[in-house]
């Protein structure tokens, strides 16, 4: 429902932008519209298959089979397990609470949980070609690999803290 209603704020918000630039300058509304509908139509075509990658991983990898994976790891090796299969892992980051508590109930360490959360949130495999199209590639990837170090530090600051 939330989500609902920021989507209905969000178009409120640009149909009412669109009626003021109309009233201003309609040069400048003709060439947004034709500017935000290529973009529109670009970014829609990488979300889509951001998407049906997303719904492929969501069908095909149980919390089991992750879990079972993930277990076979320990220390640095599971934290870097963790870190890289959380950043490939692309769903609402809610998704990955049920496979971590699996992981805690069957021995996983802190530091291994902790690492497969914070990329599952941070570090965006999938939509890295739609991170770059917007942002730029070095910022795409001074910011992955920013997330990636800061990663490492906080799985290891967990398992000293917890």
């Amino acid at each position: 429902m939330q989500n609902l209603i920021t989507g209905l704020v969000m178009l409120f918000l640009t149909v009412s932008l669109y009626i003021v630039y109309l009233h201003k300058d309609r040069l400048k509304l003709k060439k947004a519209l034709k500017k935000g509908s290529r973009n529109f139509l670009q970014n829609s075509i990488r979300i889509f298959a951001i998407f049906v990658i997303i719904g492929i991983l969501q069908n095909f990898l149980s919390k089991e089979s992750v879990g079972n994976f993930l277990l076979k790891f320990s220390g640095i090796k599971g934290i870097l397990a963790g870190t890289i299969t959380g950043a490939i892992m692309m769903a609402p980051v809610a998704t990955g609470y049920p496979i971590s508590s699996y992981l805690l109930e069957n021995g996983a360490t802190i530091s291994l949980v902790s690492s497969f959360l914070a990329s599952w949130v941070m570090i965006g495999i999938v939509s890295i070609s739609l991170e770059i199209k917007n942002l730029g590639k070095r910022f795409t990837i001074a910011r992955n690999l920013f997330a990636f170090i800061s990663i490492i530090i906080i799985a290891l600051l967990m398992e000293v803290l917890l």
